[in-house]
């Protein structure tokens, strides 16, 4: 676990490229998010940012430099307009490609309750809806001059990235070489061995919809023309360097979680633990790097210690930064305790 108090574009400069394998963070929304003390309300002054759309895609096109080109990318916000604002900034400015729009359905929590039985004639009634969910969106790191096929979804978006897999296919080529094979040769033994032309030699190992051959392909093809790795071997590499998405129960963009209760709660914007483990386990593997730059309570933290993952967290503000620390601290010690 890395933790570092202080401004976060200055520190993650310091953060070496594509190291990170998971972004997930929750930077201030530029709302005004206000805190009660003593009866009064005030403005936190860290969700007044001049300039906020350039703003963000300054710790944005950090994000995209540290994560791998498999690496994931999640944020929080919970104002459509600035989310409009940012999505069309965010293709033009940066790599990242909208994948999944998802919503935090906080459920009937007191804030939602106060406004159940508003009397609709009184002047201080709402001119809107009562807004009791929060959005995250979900990016994968796309290369600027992705083909028209980066656009659709799923294996479609991963498998035209031409720098996926590129450990893979310089394996491949360098076996080729090593062989003396040429495609030709290739194709001759697959209509050989298979009995069918060789059309899928196009996406084997290619850029363009990068595809590895089946087991049976491989070992009735490949390996008698030398190839090294056994099938098992090659399924493994090609696993590890996929972005990670692995679907769990109730798979869709509607997640009911109840918020951390008042009681509990360390910073105004605080997210449950249940949700961030979630997010952490379908989009990362046992073992990855998770970075979060606006840390907040180290609720992401807290989720990285308990599925196993290493945590990088930044927090600008000093007691928001030694209460985080605190508590992933405790955790580390006693991860019984994870209980928000």
């Amino acid at each position: 676990m890395e933790l570092y108090q202080g401004d976060f574009l200055e520190i993650m400069r310091g953060f070496p490229d594509k190291s990170v394998d998971l972004v997930l963070t929750d930077p201030p929304y530029n709302i005004g998010v206000t805190t009660k003390h003593q009866g009064h309300s005030r403005v936190n002054s860290w969700d007044r940012i001049d300039n906020y759309i350039d703003w963000s895609i300054s710790w944005l096109t950090e994000c995209q430099r540290v994560l791998k080109e498999n690496g994931v990318l999640y944020f929080w916000q919970n104002d459509i307009s600035k989310i409009a604002e940012l999505l069309v900034e965010i293709k033009k400015r940066t790599s990242f490609q909208l994948v999944s729009f998802c919503i935090w359905d906080k459920g009937d929590s007191y804030r939602a309750k106060t406004w159940l039985n508003r009397d609709p004639e009184s002047e201080t009634a709402l001119r809107n809806w009562f807004n009791i969910c929060e959005y995250c969106l979900h990016f994968f790191n796309a290369p600027q001059n992705a083909d028209k096929a980066w656009k659709q979804t799923g294996l479609a978006r991963i498998n035209s990235n031409p720098e996926c897999y590129r450990p893979l296919k310089e394996w491949y080529a360098a076996e080729k070489e090593r062989l003396g094979l040429t495609n030709q040769d290739i194709a001759h033994s697959y209509q050989e061995a298979i009995g069918r032309k060789p059309y899928m030699l196009r996406h084997y190992f290619q850029d363009s919809q990068f595809e590895i051959p089946t087991q049976k392909v491989w070992e009735s093809v490949y390996m008698p023309l030398g190839f090294s790795k056994a099938y098992e071997s090659l399924r493994e590499q090609y696993e590890s360097l996929r972005p990670v998405h692995r679907c769990d129960a109730k798979h869709c963009n509607v997640w009911h979680v109840p918020p951390v209760s008042s009681v509990n709660r360390l910073h105004t914007c605080q997210k449950p633990v249940e949700l961030l483990e979630r997010i952490i386990k379908v989009s990362s593997r046992p073992g990855g790097t998770v970075l979060d730059c606006f840390m907040g309570s180290g609720s992401t933290g807290a989720a990285c210690i308990s599925t196993g993952r290493a945590f990088i967290g930044i927090e600008q503000d000093p007691s928001y930064f030694q209460s985080a620390k605190a508590r992933l601290n405790a955790l580390q010690s006693d991860p019984e305790q994870m209980s928000l």
